[in-house]
C-alpha cells in the first residue's frame, strides 16, 4: 500500500478512534499503547468458534454422514449416480452458494446501520442460529436432509460472518491491518485445528448403530465453543449504551443522524479488486481441495485403515505450522510489503502439492504437511490484509462480502473436482491399476492454482496505483464511533 493511502486512511479514522479507545483496554491497546497480538484478540476470537464449526463439520463429520447416506440408498443428480467424493463435494458446494449471498447481503445491511455496534446484532444472531442448526444437522440421515442442514448452517453462519468481516476496518488503523489479519487468522486456525482434532478423535470411535453418542459429543463441543467465542467478541466490542445489541433508542450521545442528502451511487469494483478476487478464487480452490479430500486420500492412497486418526495428526501438523506462520507474515507484510511474501507462498504451495504425488506412507505426508501449513498461513494472512487494503471504510462489509463470491467460485471448482477424482480412480480400477490417477490430477491442479494466485497477487501488490485506485473509494465520512 502506498504511503499516501496509509495517511489518508489513518486520518479518516482518527475521529472515531478517540471515542472508541476510551471504552476498554482492548480498544486502547489498538491505539498503540499495548503489545501486538493481544490488541486484536477480542476482535478476532469469534473466528475461533465459527471456523471450528465449519472445519469440524466439513472435515470431521460430513464424510461419515455422506457414507451413511450412500448406505441408505443411491445418490443421483439429474440421473447421474454420485460416489463419496462427488456427493461430499456437491453438498459443500450447495451450501457455499447460499453463503455467498448471505454474507454479501448481511454485510451490506450492517454498513447501512448508523448506530454504534451496528455489526453486533448480525454476529450474535448468526452465531446462535448456527449453533441451533448444527444440532439439527446431527439428526440428518438422508442426502436431502444433509443438503437442507448444510444450507441452513451456511445461511445463519454467514449472516454473522459478513458484518464481522468489517471489524478490522472499523477498529484498526491501516498501518496495522496486516498484523490484525495475522491475529484473526491465528484464531481461525486455532479454532479449526483444535476442534477438528477433537472431533476426529471422537468420530474415530463413532458408529451409527453401536456408538452414536460420539457424534453428539462432537456437536455439543462445537456448539458450546461457538456460543462462548461469539459472546466474547460481541461483549468486548459492544458500545457503552446497550447490552449485546446497540440500544434501540437514538440517544444523541452516540447516534449520528445521517445527513439529509441524496445517497451517493455505489462505486464500481475497481480493476485491482477484480484481479484480487480472481487470485483469491485460485487460492481457495487450492486450499479447499487439499482439505476436502484429505480423509479419502489417506484411506485410498496411503492405505490407512482408520483415516480419521491419520487426518487428526495431519491437522495438528498443518495448524501448528500455519499458526507459527500467520503472525510473522502479518508483521512482515506491514513492514516490507506483501509482494515477496506472495512469491514465497506460491513456491511453497507448488512444492508441497507436487511432493504429495509421490507419497505412500503417513510419515511422508506429515513432513510435507509442514510445508502445506506454511503455505496456508501465508495465503490466509496476506490475502485478508490485501482485501482490507482494497475496500473503502464506509462500505467495508459489503465490499469484503465480494470475497465470499470468490470463495464460492474457488470452492466450487474444488468440490466439482470430486466427480473427476472418482471417475479417474474408477478408470484405474477397471484397468486393475492402483495409481489413483484422480488424486494425482487434483494435486497437479492445486499446484497450478497456487502458482497463478501468487503471480497475480504479487504483481498486484507491486503496483501501488492499483491498490490506490481501489482503496481510496469511499462513499462518505466514517461513523463518529463504530461498534
Amino acid at each position: 500500500m502506498s504511503n499516501q493511502i496509509r495517511k489518508n486512511s489513518d486520518e479518516s479514522e482518527a475521529p472515531s478512534r478517540g471515542s472508541l479507545f476510551r471504552r476498554g483496554s482492548l480498544l486502547r491497546s489498538i491505539s498503540g499503547s499495548g503489545s501486538g497480538a493481544n490488541n486484536f484478540t477480542n476482535l478476532s476470537i469469534y473466528a475461533f468458534g465459527f471456523s471450528g464449526v465449519w472445519t469440524g463439520v466439513g472435515a470431521g463429520i460430513l464424510p461419515f454422514k455422506v457414507l451413511e447416506a450412500l448406505d441408505a440408498g443411491r445418490i443421483e443428480i439429474f440421473g447421474y449416480a454420485l460416489d463419496k467424493n462427488g456427493a461430499l463435494g456437491l453438498l459443500s458446494l450447495v451450501g457455499l452458494g447460499v453463503a455467498a449471498i448471505a454474507q454479501l447481503g448481511a454485510g451490506a445491511l450492517s454498513d447501512r446501520d448508523a448506530r454504534l455496534g451496528r455489526r453486533l446484532p448480525f454476529i450474535i444472531l448468526g452465531g446462535f442460529g448456527l449453533a441451533v442448526v448444527t444440532m439439527l444437522f446431527g439428526l440428518a440421515t438422508s442426502f436431502v436432509m444433509l443438503a437442507t442442514a448444510i444450507v441452513a448452517m451456511q445461511m445463519f453462519g454467514n449472516f454473522g460472518q459478513g458484518p464481522a468481516n468489517a471489524l478490522i476496518i472499523d477498529h484498526v488503523p491501516a498501518s496495522k491491518r496486516g498484523q490484525a489479519a495475522g491475529v484473526l487468522n491465528l484464531w481461525r486456525l486455532l479454532g479449526a485445528g483444535a476442534l477438528t482434532v477433537i472431533v476426529l478423535q471422537f468420530m474415530a470411535r463413532y458408529d451409527a448403530e453401536d456408538s452414536p453418542e460420539w457424534l453428539w459429543y462432537s456437536i455439543g463441543l462445537m456448539v458450546v465453543v461457538l456460543i462462548i467465542s461469539t459472546i466474547w467478541t460481541v461483549r468486548s466490542t459492544k458500545p457503552s449504551t446497550g447490552l449485546f445489541f446497540p440500544a434501540i433508542r437514538r440517544s444523541s450521545q452516540w447516534y449520528k443522524k445521517p445527513a439529509d442528502k441524496t445517497r451517493a451511487p455505489k462505486a464500481p469494483i475497481s480493476h485491482g479488486y477484480l484481479a484480487f478476487l480472481v487470485a483469491l478464487a485460485f487460492a481457495i480452490a487450492a486450499m479447499s481441495s487439499m482439505q476436502i479430500y484429505a480423509l479419502f486420500f489417506l484411506q485410498d492412497v496411503v492405505g490407512l485403515e482408520n483415516p480419521a486418526d491419520g487426518a487428526d495428526l495431519l491437522v495438528v501438523v498443518i495448524v501448528v505450522s500455519a499458526g507459527l506462520t500467520v503472525l510473522p507474515a502479518g508483521y512482515l507484510s506491514d513492514r516490507i510489503g506483501r509482494s515477496n511474501l506472495f512469491a514465497l507462498a506460491g513456491a511453497t504451495g507448488v512444492i508441497s502439492s507436487l511432493l504429495l504425488i509421490l507419497v505412500d506412507t503417513i510419515d511422508q505426508v506429515m513432513v510435507i504437511g509442514v510445508i502445506v501449513g506454511i503455505t496456508v498461513g501465508l495465503f490466509m494472512t496476506l490475502t485478508w490484509a490485501v482485501a482490507n487494503d482494497l475496500v473503502s471504510r464506509t462500505a467495508a462489509a459489503r465490499e469484503l462480502g465480494y470475497t465470499s463470491i470468490a470463495v464460492f467460485a474457488g470452492a466450487a471448482a474444488a468440490r466439482l473436482a470430486g466427480i473427476g477424482i472418482d471417475e479417474l480412480n474408477e478408470l484405474n480400477e477397471k484397468n486393475d491399476e492402483q495409481e489413483y490417477l484422480g488424486y494425482k490430477a487434483i494435486l497437479v491442479s492445486v499446484a497450478i492454482a497456487y502458482a497463478l494466485s501468487a503471480l497475480i497477487l504479487s504483481r498486484l501488490t507491486k503496483n501501488p496505483q492499483m491498490i490506490e485506485s481501489a482503496g481510496e473509494i469511499d462513499s462518505g465520512e466514517p461513523d463518529s464511533a463504530p461498534d
